[in-house]
């Protein structure tokens, strides 16, 4: 079976993007906090992305994610791939025959940035209508880092049940890691 490439040279269709940091935020964030009048669109754009950069880098270094200020938890789980053709384009190319990426490195898991609003600790007045999306440097910097330490994220088998799966995973290792500490912490010869 010959691989057929893609058309390069095709048109390309994309989809609308929505920037979020624009002059209206800025100005609406002026008037809401006044103490911040001086601030400048540019550094009020930069502190925003580097506050972002924070959250993100934290979530791939923490287990359980990392829980956003205005509520919601963000956190990188493993899943199984359940795509049955993910292609290796230049591969195929070169082979001229199909050739499936299999993720070898991971077992054939694959990482997936999950935001839920419902793990929250604190319930926020609009948390029902914010939307995640990572931004390209946190999607290159997951796939850099996950096959290197890809059975540290929780284990998720059902997208459906993301939360009830998290939660559950969460309350494991604590008590696995409770259980550890107290045969380490265990005197035999106290009794109190």
């Amino acid at each position: 079976m010959a691989f057929s490439a893609p058309n390069i040279k095709g048109p390309r269709f994309r989809k609308n993007t929505k920037h979020i940091l624009t002059l209206d935020m800025y100005k609406n964030f002026i008037k809401s906090h006044l103490k911040y009048k001086d601030l400048t669109f540019d550094q009020f754009t930069t502190c925003v992305n580097l506050c972002s950069q924070k959250m993100w880098k934290a979530s791939i270094d923490e287990r359980d994610g990392v829980e956003l200020p205005i509520g919601g938890t963000i956190f990188i789980a493993s899943a199984k791939i359940t795509k049955k053709h993910n292609y290796d384009i230049q591969a195929s190319i070169a082979a001229n025959t199909p050739i499936k990426h299999r993720n070898y490195d991971t077992d054939g898991y694959s990482a997936k940035i999950c935001y839920s609003p419902r793990l929250a600790k604190i319930s926020g007045r609009d948390k029902s209508i914010w939307l995640f999306r990572g931004v390209r440097e946190y999607k290159r910097a997951i796939s850099k880092q996950y096959p290197k330490n890809w059975k540290k994220y929780i284990m998720i088998e059902d997208m459906y049940n993301i939360v009830k799966n998290y939660k559950k995973a969460r309350s494991k290792h604590y008590f696995a890691e409770s259980t550890e500490r107290a045969v380490q912490t265990y005197n035999e010869f106290d009794l109190n």
